[in-house]
């Protein structure tokens, strides 16, 4: 509790683009403004030159971020500028889960998915999630590495997440919502178009020596499936996903992997940091 901080703590980005003109896209945008709202925040949009107006129209504080990873940076840049920590969240998150269970390791998924049962289930606001990650990145004992990384479990498989450890410090944190703290020096590699939240993960194992992951915490979230956004960037021959994997691999040799059990085998991957 001594590490939880104020929502005016933070600088939180929705980082958007191509989403303001259709009503699909209004409606994933009023969802996440207002749950935002509701929580103290009033967050800064970045979002794409040609849609700006057409934000600033829903009413939103909208500012022009470019393209995906340019936007991350800038939203990045601009909380570090204001010494505040950056949250970033995508624009079409509907809810934000955690559940409480005691902690058992890992287990497995069998009987992840019997604790999985067992579990009380919380429906969070989005700044009560940003405030307990931040705090529980800060309330790492003495002795051990400090992330500056934190992010929830990144699938919505709850049994496969109560099958691991309810914090894990070396895996793959999710771009749709993660808390960067102060003093970070990271950012995104500029050469991703795609798959820079592995690579980001892996900067600030690679910095910090640790990123922490909620393990009992979930976003709802339809960031493969809207139209616009990160989506805009994917081809449906998957080549740019496979070049942006090629990048990966050879920047983080031994990290990643492709998994064949999603896709065609050549567009996903699993991360694993120690090998």
């Amino acid at each position: 509790r001594e590490n939880l901080v104020g929502v005016d703590e933070f600088h939180v980005a929705v980082i958007s683009a191509r989403r303001a003109a259709d009503i699909a896209g209004i409606r994933g945008i009023v969802g996440v403004q207002s749950q935002l709202a509701a929580s103290g925040i009033e967050p800064t949009w970045y979002v794409d030159a040609a849609s700006v107006k057409a934000y600033k129209n829903l009413g939103l504080k909208a500012v022009v971020g470019g393209k995906l990873v340019p936007a991350r940076n800038k939203a990045l840049q601009d909380a570090a500028r204001q010494g505040k920590a950056c949250v970033q969240v995508s624009d079409d998150i509907s809810q934000w889960s955690y559940y409480i269970a005691k902690d058992e390791g890992n287990i497995g998924l069998f009987a992840g998915n019997e604790a999985a049962k067992r579990a009380q289930r919380l429906r969070t606001s989005p700044a009560a999630a940003a405030r307990f990650i931040l705090a529980k990145m800060r309330g790492v004992p003495e002795g051990q590495a400090t992330p500056k990384l934190g992010g929830v479990f990144p699938l919505g498989n709850v049994g496969m997440a109560f099958g691991r450890a309810a914090v894990t410090s070396d895996q793959f944190i999710l771009g749709d919502f993660f808390v960067q703290d102060v003093g970070s020096r990271c950012r995104f590699d500029d050469r991703m178009t795609l798959k820079e939240d592995y690579d980001f993960t892996c900067t600030h194992l690679a910095a910090h020596g640790a990123v922490l992951r909620c393990n009992r915490m979930f976003i709802t979230a339809l960031h493969e499936t809207n139209a616009g956004g990160a989506c805009s960037e994917r081809d449906g021959a998957g080549d740019k996903e496979r070049a942006n994997i090629k990048v990966l691999q050879e920047k983080w040799p031994g990290v990643f992997s492709l998994n064949g059990k999603r896709g065609d085998g050549s567009t996903q991957v699993t991360m694993a940091w120690k090998r």
